[in-house]
């Protein structure tokens, strides 16, 4: 046996114990996120709100307390979960045991490539630390025009700003 084919059946046994060490069932199985945790839609009763010309609708939860508002280029943490109008949760920061406020730039991608839609960027837009919103996002201010399988749905955003990290637009 030759040096490299030694080297690659060591590296096929190596394969081959780890994925048996495994208690699962399928090791390459792909986990849904747990959003159990995550808290109940925000009750929009008798919630101020406004629509924007470009169909955002912004509801006004709860009133922020912050000195500053958020402004264009700020890098906030946010507590928020993401649904569909059937209610079925597709993101949030309250996800696998966890509850921590996601960091986002909003001029850029957020972490690991999430990309803001822009209804979510202009809805965070001056909010003050600890406001809760609900943004209610249309296509055309979402994911349309790209290959996200939410490309056609309206979204909805509760939201909490729980910090502005950065305060870069006013500057």
């Amino acid at each position: 046996m030759t040096k490299r084919s030694l080297s690659l059946f060591t590296l096929l046994i190596a394969v081959f114990f780890g994925f048996s060490a495994c208690n699962e069932e399928d090791p390459l199985k792909v986990i849904p996120p747990d959003y159990s945790d995550a808290p109940a839609a925000y009750d929009l009763e008798d919630v101020p709100a406004d629509t924007m010309e470009n169909g955002l609708q912004i509801y006004y939860v709860e009133e922020g307390y912050g000195t500053y508002p958020v402004t264009p280029r700020d890098i906030v943490m946010v507590y928020y979960t993401g649904r569909r109008t059937d209610s079925t949760i597709f993101d949030s920061s309250y996800r696998n045991g966890t509850t921590l406020p996601r960091s986002f730039t909003l001029n850029a991608q957020g972490p690991g490539g999430f990309s803001l839609t822009e209804g979510f960027r202009l809805g965070l837009l001056g909010m003050k630390t600890g406001e809760k919103r609900t943004l209610i996002v249309p296509p055309s201010l979402g994911y349309e025009g790209s290959n996200n399988t939410l490309a056609n749905d309206t979204l909805i955003f509760d939201i909490e700003l729980d910090e502005i990290v950065t305060q870069k637009g006013s500057f």
